[in-house]
């Protein structure tokens, strides 16, 4: 039908008059630009979402349109003399021509998001993605730290720990339109508990921003609001890379700071028939001390982008297509000499290489359709971590070698062996999406009707935790080899519509966007809750801008939006097909000087780790927005709140297990030639609550807050700009659902057989509040930019919620569940389930303050550019006191240097 529409509207087009109207500075397409004839003062037309317009030529408008009048809110109104194919600059009623900007810039859009360009980069001098949020409203300038995962939390204050990682999971990040996912990555060392393995797992916890290089980003925009329905699988955010595209220059870029060292190396081509190749290379070398070579993190990135136009009369059809590698290596080894002779040696190599088309059609005349996207992209990585160290056991222990239940003999291991564990990964992603961007023909409404689907695969083809089960690693942890090709894959369905449009209204302007996406996850069990299951997220956002008035002597304007909207993030592959969990009970332990005389016997468990009522997380979102233009100085404030209560965790959860207990004191060691029979060894039929975890949705984090924007124009004579960002973020963590906790008390010789079942485990309310003030001078004659930053924290506090002393139910020595009542708190046993209160006094960290400096300099016509930075050249940190004790803050400069050439 729709082709059949577009057919006719093209046969029916005698004669129309086309144009395009732009910001004269930036050039960005103008939205909603009313298009006059100036002769008779009448509206003939709005310009579209990219903004084009067309004016069909019919009868007298073929004379009415030669004198066009183009105006919108915070420009001059524009009037000019109609041309076939017109390109019409809007001027800002306060011009920026020229300026540079090297700090994030709040969008013009209807929700709020910042926009980091080229230039913002490179002023800032970053080592990876995670230095960018600094430019964020309460961010702030931190060391980098490379030897660890790098994710990201928008909107929180003081982030808590791996319970409440769904935020960062829940930032879904776009490279040139193709979505990196994490879905399938399941690296990490089971059982370990040191630190080496532990600070670098990423399961479940969303990108690592240490395997994004910034050198190839031409913009960034970070979407902290209501996003468009076209973006799903997400909860927190949203941030969308666009990488460089044409040119004909070489560049390279050396950077030294006192962690790390970076090279990077980019040429690119552009010929005459709209054809562009992009590419690029760089190679980052960092160290946790530069002291130590055996603590280090190294990245290496590779990327060929393509691209080629197709210019028709009636339309222009764009295909891009990208090769890029990404190698990132993680690595960690104690000194033999300093460790005693022993080994320790954490290895972690991460490989991925991705691919992605787009073809894109925009038409240029007035019909229905105005565009369609068809993207497809796949990637595919090969991780793998080692973990070799020496175990040295204190006390006879013993390697469990079966994989199925019942009862088993343990083999006894030495006390002091070297063992290795490898986790192989072999994530595999592809991705397909379409949509078309449609609309109704009007001229005093400006719309687009966006319809869509995506499809989504993840799928890891890896061996999964590798290791010799008679050598193990890690001798106390109940875990078995399992390959990971043996889970299922995630397969994941959307489809969305949205409406977009914008409707001058006098002196004033509406603009709404709304609209819904449905998606639902494909290939589940018949059992599980959310087989065949819809998930829907409405999501919308309106704006007003009221009419310009003058202000100080200046133009002004004012904008009021806001919006609300659901967002859905699917659980992982490991959270819905994790291993099962084991349970392994000592039944004997005898120990005879001779080690072929002694034996371990255990009984072992079996308990599948799904949870077939596992559910997608939830997060509602709602801000308002207010934004204040006088002449050119822009002040952007948005208050928020978000509540999801459905954040993934991992739950422990316990049950009864009978076991026998041996009594081996009859066992005559002397007469023995082999380990003692059980047959006729006397034993005791017992129970014990066994610990296991599955993934639940048992997790809330709710976030509270107020961002700040402020951006002066720049001061002609002193050629300085003032910027303002700032936030105060109030984020409350907590349990929501039951959780089960047993004490570690021990009631006549053997611990605490009861569990107690607690609604409010956890209770975290943290807050923060900052303002970071930034003046950057950019001196075009002398090349020479510079700024310093004030960064004030004005505080940090976390209060624990108060918890009930008493739990709502608990658990018997059989695995019963029973109701708690005012009587329990006598028993001898229930008794220790009752919980003594914690302190829940506010912890504040007071006023800190530093400063930040940076400079850049341009050298031989502009081809070679010298810069450095260093933060917290100055700070001020005082001492406080913190229950009843003094504690003393110091800070160290973090400085660095880098080179750029561009021939």
């Amino acid at each position: 039908m729709i082709i059949a529409v577009v057919i006719l509207q093209v046969a029916k087009a005698q004669g129309f008059l086309k144009g395009i109207v732009i910001d004269k500075d930036t050039h960005e397409a103008i939205v909603g630009a009313t298009i006059s004839d100036e002769t008779k003062h009448k509206p003939l037309t709005v310009t579209d979402a990219e903004g084009r317009f067309v004016i069909p030529k019919r009868g007298d408008a073929q004379h009415s349109t030669q004198h066009l009048k183009i105006t919108y809110i915070g420009y001059k109104p524009l009037v000019v003399t109609a041309v076939a194919n017109g390109r019409y600059l809007l001027e800002a009623e306060v011009s920026k021509l020229g300026e540079v900007v090297v700090t994030a810039q709040e969008s013009r859009g209807l929700t709020s998001s910042s926009r980091i360009e080229k230039h913002a980069m490179e002023h800032l001098q970053p080592s990876s993605f995670a230095d960018l949020l600094e430019l964020l409203p309460g961010g702030s300038s931190k060391d980098p730290v490379l030897s660890a995962n790098n994710h990201i939390r928008l909107r929180e204050a003081s982030p808590q720990g791996s319970n409440y990682a769904t935020s960062s999971l829940g930032t879904s990040f776009l490279v040139d339109g193709a979505r990196i996912s994490t879905n399938a990555n399941m690296q990490q060392v089971s059982g370990a508990w040191e630190s080496a393995a532990t600070n670098r797992e990423n399961t479940n916890a969303g990108v690592d921003m240490r395997t994004l290089s910034t050198d190839d980003i031409e913009s960034v925009e970070i979407v902290r609001g209501i996003p468009s329905v076209e973006y799903g699988d997400l909860t927190s955010g949203l941030v969308k890379i666009e990488r460089r595209r044409g040119g004909h220059d070489l560049q390279a870029r050396l950077k030294s700071d006192m962690g790390s060292k970076l090279f990077y190396l980019a040429k690119a081509f552009e010929w005459t028939n709209r054809t562009t190749l992009n590419l690029s290379a760089d190679y980052l070398d960092s160290k946790a001390d530069p002291r130590n070579a055996l603590n280090n993190y190294s990245r290496v990135t590779l990327s060929a982008r393509m691209g080629h136009t197709w210019q028709r009369p009636r339309h222009d059809l764009l295909l891009t297509t990208n090769l890029d590698y990404t190698g990132s290596f993680d690595g960690e080894k104690q000194d033999p000499d300093l460790n005693k002779g022993a080994v320790d040696i954490y290895k972690s190599d991460y490989n991925r290489v991705a691919t992605s088309a787009k073809l894109e059609l925009k038409m240029h005349r007035p019909v229905w359709l105005k565009s369609a996207e068809l993207m497809a992209a796949a990637s595919y990585e090969h991780n793998t971590i080692e973990r070799t160290k020496t175990v040295s056991l204190q006390s006879m222990t013993g390697a469990v070698l079966n994989s199925d239940e019942g009862e088993y003999d343990a083999l006894i291991l030495p006390y002091t062996y070297v063992a290795s564990q490898e986790v192989d990964g072999q994530p595999l992603n592809l991705f397909v999406k379409l949509n078309a961007r449609l609309q109704i023909p009007s001229r005093k409404l400006a719309n687009t009707l966006l319809i869509g689907a995506d499809w989504n695969m993840d799928k890891n083809y890896g061996r999964g935790q590798v290791f010799d089960p008679e050598r193990p690693v890690y001798p106390t942890a109940q875990i078995r080899m399992r390959s990971l090709s043996e889970k299922p894959a995630n397969h994941t369905l959307s489809v969305y519509a949205e409406e977009k449009a914008t409707l001058p209204l006098g002196s004033c302007q509406l603009e709404l966007m709304a609209g819904v996406r449905a998606l639902q996850m494909l290939n589940l069990p018949a059992d599980y809750a959310m087989h065949g299951h819809w998930y829907l997220d409405p999501r919308a956002n309106i704006g007003f801008t009221f009419p310009r008035f003058v202000l100080f002597g200046q133009p002004s304007f004012v904008r009021l939006s806001g919006g609300i909207g659901q967002h859905t993030k699917m659980p992982t592959i490991d959270q819905l097909f994790p291993d099962p969990a084991y349970i392994d009970l000592l039944q004997l332990k005898y120990y005879n000087v001779d080690p072929l005389k002694s034996r371990i016997n255990q009984v072992t468990y079996i308990i599948p780790g799904t949870n077939a009522e596992l559910a997608a997380a939830r997060n509602l979102k709602w801000e308002l927005t207010g934004n204040l233009n006088i002449g050119g100085n822009r002040l952007t404030m948005t208050y928020f709140k978000e509540n999801m209560t459905s954040g993934f965790r991992s739950e422990t959860n316990f049950d009864a297990y009978a076991y026998k207990k041996y009594d081996a004191s009859g066992v005559d060691a002397s007469t023995l030639t082999a380990p003692p029979a059980l047959d006729e060894m006397p034993y005791e039929q017992l129970t014990e609550l066994g610990a296991y975890t599955h993934y639940a949705n048992g997790s809330q984090t709710k976030k509270e807050g107020v961002e700040l924007t402020f951006a002066s124009k720049r001061m002609p004579r002193l050629y300085t700009r003032l910027t303002i960002t700032g936030a105060w973020f109030r984020t409350t963590y907590r349990n929501s659902q039951l959780i089960m906790e047993r004490p570690s008390v021990v009631v006549g010789n053997s611990r605490l057989q009861y569990v107690g079942l607690y609604k409010d485990q956890e209770g975290v309310v943290n807050e923060m509040a900052n303002t970071n003030f930034m003046l950057d001078t950019d001196v075009p004659k002398l090349r020479l930019g510079f700024s310093v930053s004030a960064q004030c924290q004005w505080y940090t506090s976390t209060q624990r919620d108060a918890i009930s002393s008493e739990p709502d139910a608990y658990m018997d020595p059989q695995g019963q569940i029973h109701e708690w009542t005012a009587a329990c708190a006598q028993d001898a046993y229930l008794k220790w389930l009752v919980r003594t209160s914690t302190n829940y006094t506010k912890s504040t960290v007071p006023f800190a303050m530093n400063l930040n400096l940076k400079i850049t300099k341009k050298l031989l016509n502009d081809r070679l550019r010298l810069a450095l930075f260093c933060n917290r050249i100055w700070d001020y940190s005082p001492s406080y006191e913190s229950y009843g004790k003094t504690i003393r803050r110091h800070t160290k400069p973090y400085f660095g240097l880098e080179m750029n050439v561009k021939i």
